[in-house]
C-alpha cells in the first residue's frame, strides 16, 4: 500500500503477513470498538520524495500489544497503549505510549537506549513537519502515522463487515454524506454521496463476491474529512461451521483466487472553515493506492 501525503512525499507500507491481533466486537450494535495488534507484529515502511535524510526504509516492530481504538484515532495512530521500535541499519528508536488514569497523553522516545524524551500528542504529531527536529524523531512520527493509517483503513473495512446486510441485494446502495453548513470548497458539491455495489453472480452475498465502494465529494462532518474515488473489497471470505457459527470472514486470497482491500487513487482531505467558507488543507491530503488482506477468525 502506498500513501501520497499532501503532494509532498510518499510512504510505502508493506504489511507482509505479520500484522496480527484481535478485535472487540459489540454484537448489539454491529460495531468494532478496538483492535489489539499483537506483540511481534511488524511492518516495513519506505519514505520517498522528502529530499532529506528521512527518505529510506525502516521497520516497525511491536514490542508489546498495541491497542488501537476508534476514539484514539486522532492520537498516535489510534494507539491507547503499547510500545514499538523503529529500526534502521544504524539506529533503534523506542516509542512508548504514556498513559494516566488509563488515558494516553503522550509518548516517550529514546534513541539507541539513551534516556527517553517525553512528547505530548501535539508535539509528537508536529515532529513530521518540523524540519528542525532530529531525523530519528521525525522517522518515529512517520511510523506512528503509517500505523495509524493502517488502523484507520482497517476500521473502515470492519465497519462494513458489521453491516453487510446492506449488500444482500444486487442494487447499489446510495448513501448521502453530510452537507456542508456553508460554502463548500471550490469544485466540491454541497452534499456528496457514497455508493456501495456488490459485484457477484448470485442474488445473495456469497464467497468470492466483490464490493465496490465509490465516494464522490463525501464530507464527514465529525472529522472534517472529504473523501473521493474508490476502493474495492475483493474475494469475500465467509466460513460457517456445522453448528452454524461464523468462523472466518474477510477479504483476501482464498482457494487460489486473489483478493483483499484495494484502493484506487482514494483521497482523504481535511477541510477548514472560516466564516462559513470551507477550504481544503493541501498539506493534510492523502491519496492511497494498493491495499492489503483482512481476515477475522473465530477461535
Amino acid at each position: 500500500m502506498t500513501v501520497d501525503v499532501g503532494d509532498q512525499f510518499q510512504v510505502g507500507i508493506d504489511l507482509g503477513d505479520t500484522l496480527r491481533g484481535s478485535v472487540d466486537f459489540e454484537p448489539d450494535i454491529a460495531s468494532f470498538q478496538d483492535f489489539s495488534t499483537d506483540a511481534g507484529s511488524t511492518m516495513t515502511v519506505t519514505v520517498a520524495g522528502t529530499d532529506t535524510d528521512l527518505d529510506g526504509e525502516f521497520t516497525v516492530n511491536l514490542t508489546t500489544d498495541v491497542l488501537g481504538a476508534k476514539e484514539a484515532l486522532t492520537m498516535m495512530g489510534g494507539a491507547y497503549y503499547g510500545a514499538f521500535d523503529v529500526v534502521t541499519a544504524t539506529e533503534t528508536v523506542t516509542v512508548n505510549v504514556i498513559t494516566a488514569d488509563l488515558f494516553p497523553y503522550g509518548v516517550e522516545m529514546s534513541l539507541n537506549g539513551a534516556a527517553p524524551t517525553f512528547f505530548d500528542w501535539y508535539e509528537y504529531d508536529s515532529l513530521l513537519d518540523d524540519i528542525q527536529a532530529e531525523t530519528w524523531q521525525r522517522r518515529a512520527a512517520v511510523a506512528a502515522a503509517a500505523f495509524g493509517s493502517v488502523i484507520d483503513r482497517m476500521f473502515e473495512v470492519v465497519g462494513l463487515l458489521g453491516s453487510l446486510e446492506q449488500t444482500e441485494w444486487a442494487d447499489p446502495t446510495v448513501t448521502a454524506c453530510d452537507e456542508f453548513q456553508g460554502t463548500p470548497p471550490a469544485g466540491v458539491l454541497l452534499q456528496g454521496e457514497h455508493v456501495l455495489t456488490r459485484l457477484g453472480s448470485g442474488e445473495d452475498l456469497s464467497p468470492g463476491d466483490v464490493l465496490d465502494w465509490r465516494f464522490t465529494n463525501c464530507w464527514i462532518a465529525d472529522s472534517n474529512s472529504l473523501i473521493d474515488n474508490s476502493m474495492q473489497m475483493q474475494n469475500y471470505i465467509e466460513v460457517i461451521d456445522s453448528s452454524n457459527t461464523l468462523t472466518r470472514i474477510g477479504f483476501g486470497p482464498n482457494d487460489n483466487v486473489s483478493g483483499g482491500v484495494v484502493y484506487f487513487d482514494w483521497r482523504v482531505a481535511e477541510t477548514l472553515e472560516n466564516q462559513g467558507v470551507y477550504m481544503i488543507d493541501p498539506a493534510s491530503r492523502i491519496e492511497v493506492n494498493g491495499g492489503f488482506s483482512v481476515l477475522f477468525t473465530q477461535p
